[in-house]
């Protein structure tokens, strides 16, 4: 069975039960994959066999569109944030308890709304929206980005005066865990939305959060480990011990500050050179 998902832009195949399903692997990297893990000796026979219903053949390979899948990711991706956003505050609400704290004595907020996960479903909305131009898609993408703007529902405020979108929402915006790469996507986000749907109050919003991370991006170099960077704030706000970011979350830090050194280049030059600055310093860490 064919159906059409959003207004024909794009086809999805659904297998319907009892029908042939065609399952398309590269056998050779399977094999490889497979050998790596074994302890061989040279000359060593392997047997390898193949099992599937009695009905099932090997064909020859078949070298699938990427273009097309990655567009079927994309649509399946809008349709599913368009159907399970909340109308009335436009969150996708996260049901997952956690706490921090040496005594675990920080909740989130429950339901929470992370501004990450806003800023990046804002992201990915403002990009349908460039293709399909529907007003339907353009408030969902206002009601994504309202929660970080209009409501502490995802706000922290760092020393009780400098703004900072949470990742990960505590129950009192007096207390934060101040995640750095989740308040950059977040403001990568809000960045995108003022560029199809220019307000004010975005503005005034990215001047906020700007403001912040000259004040605040000190912070997150390592004391002990030359230029690398921390995860988050904790060992300030809850006393825990320094949560140093891995390898991966280095790497993020740099990417999302040479993405931000990018945007800001014309419109604002010296904000450009204080991201292209840690951007130097994050660098120097791993080269």
């Amino acid at each position: 069975m064919i159906i059409n998902n959003l207004k024909s832009l794009t086809k999805i195949i659904i297998p319907l039960k009892g029908f042939p399903r065609q399952v398309n692997r590269h056998m050779l990297v399977d094999i490889e994959k497979s050998i790596q893990k074994l302890f061989l000796i040279k000359n060593d026979f392997i047997k390898f066999r193949m099992c599937g219903e009695s009905n099932s053949f090997v064909n020859q390979l078949i070298i699938g569109n990427q273009t097309l899948y990655n567009q079927q990711a994309f649509y399946s991706a809008t349709q599913w944030l368009l159907n399970t956003q909340d109308i009335n505050t436009g969150c996708w609400f996260i049901y997952v308890k956690r706490n921090y704290g040496n005594y675990h004595q920080y909740h989130l907020r429950m339901p929470w709304c992370s501004a990450m996960a806003q800023g990046q479903a804002a992201s990915l909305l403002v990009r349908l929206y460039s293709l399909t131009n529907d007003n339907q898609h353009l408030l969902a993408i206002r009601r994504a980005i309202q929660p970080l703007w209009s409501s502490n529902m995802t706000r922290a405020y760092f020393e009780n005066r400098f703004l900072w979108l949470e990742e990960y929402p505590l129950e009192s915006p007096a207390q934060g865990l101040f995640v750095l790469n989740g308040c950059l996507y977040s403001l990568i986000g809000i960045i995108d939305v003022h560029t199809i749907d220019p307000q004010s109050y975005l503005l005034e919003l990215i001047n906020e959060i700007i403001n912040s991370l000259h004040y605040m991006l000190p912070y997150y170099i390592h004391p002990k480990i030359s230029n690398w960077s921390l995860y988050d704030l904790s060992h300030i706000t809850m006393k825990s011990k320094m949560n140093t970011a891995s390898d991966s979350y280095h790497i993020v830090h740099i990417i999302q500050l040479q993405c931000l050194s990018q945007l800001f280049k014309k419109t604002n030059f010296s904000t450009s050179q204080l991201f292209d600055l840690y951007v130097r310093r994050f660098m120097s860490a791993i080269s």
